[in-house]
């Protein structure tokens, strides 16, 4: 008789295969509703840096001009910004892949100060070379995706975020007076 009990009492302290198979499936659905919860929190976490990188690179565009009297050249706007200028003065500390690896499919050049899906930001100035037809006179004219639109500004500074350039026209960019 005691035999009887301890091996009735054994058996009841082990969970059975089926109720193992239910747990997991729980915790499977409960991991599938949070997945969504936590992309989008990761998503907003990479916008908000975009954002704050724009602010910065806006920012020291508009503190170059201060100490020179003129915009950086449009083609090498980040390294003229990052210490590649006359002075060696360092408006912006970029933060560059080491090696400049290439990302999302495209090669990186070193003048590129990449956003955080891996791209580089869209740097417009009002310097006559964006295709405008004259230089600092504070407009730029510039696609944001409900055709072309003439802004009164000296620098714009965007990323095209998550989707890219070919994707819907959702772009994160800052107008700079």
């Amino acid at each position: 008789m005691l035999q009887a009990s301890n091996s009735t009492l054994r058996n009841r302290s082990a969970f059975t295969l089926i109720e193992l198979l239910i747990v997991i499936a729980i915790i499977a659905i409960l991991a599938g509703l949070a997945f969504p919860a936590v992309q989008g929190a990761l998503e907003s976490g990479r916008k908000a840096d975009a954002r704050n990188d724009i602010a910065q690179i806006a920012a020291a565009v508009k503190a170059y001009q201060l100490e020179y009297g003129r915009l950086p050249a449009s083609d090498s706007v980040i390294k003229e910004l990052t210490g590649e200028n006359t002075r060696e003065i360092v408006f912006l500390e970029a933060k560059r892949p080491k090696g400049n690896p290439p990302r999302n499919g495209v090669t990186q050049d070193s003048n590129d100060y990449l956003d955080s899906w891996g791209r580089p930001y869209i740097i417009l100035l009002d310097d006559g070379k964006n295709g405008d037809t004259q230089a600092y006179d504070n407009r730029i004219t510039h696609d944001v995706g409900q055709g072309e639109q003439e802004h009164l500004t000296t620098i714009i500074v965007k990323s095209f975020g998550k989707e890219g350039e070919d994707g819907p026209k959702k772009d994160i960019l800052a107008n700079v007076r």
